[in-house]
């Protein structure tokens, strides 16, 4: 009995399990201001940004790329950082500048769409 159990247990584990796969995604990675990725390229999909959080160099430019083919906007909470107008696909780019902090924006067009750029 207990060799039963230990091979229904291995056949379990060797088959996996869920369901299927209707082919390769790209996985959306969640990120925190306290973790961000060190990137300058951020996409917009499914109506958010990836990745949300991102470290970057003083004065590094930052490419925004709508996939979603809809209209999203990059607004910055700090008026200092241009922000981008309402745009439905393609690349905007942002410089950030040489201060090193955290910078916040969001897409106003959709409410919970929002990011942080550290510079540092």
């Amino acid at each position: 009995m207990r060799s039963r159990l230990m091979l229904a247990l291995v056949i379990a584990a060797a088959c996996g399990g869920g369901g299927g796969s209707d082919g390769p995604t790209t996985p959306i990675i969640p990120t925190t201001p306290n973790n961000p990725v060190a990137t300058t390229n951020v996409s917009l999909q499914s109506n958010l940004f990836n990745p949300a959080d991102i470290v970057v160099a003083p004065s590094a430019v930052v490419t925004f790329t709508n996939t979603d083919n809809i209209a999203h906007n990059v607004t910055f909470a700090n008026q200092n950082i241009a922000s981008v107008g309402n745009w439905n696909s393609g690349d905007r780019t942002v410089t950030m500048p040489a201060t090193a902090g955290t910078y916040s924006y969001t897409c106003t067009i959709h409410a919970g769409m929002n990011g942080t750029v550290k510079v540092q």
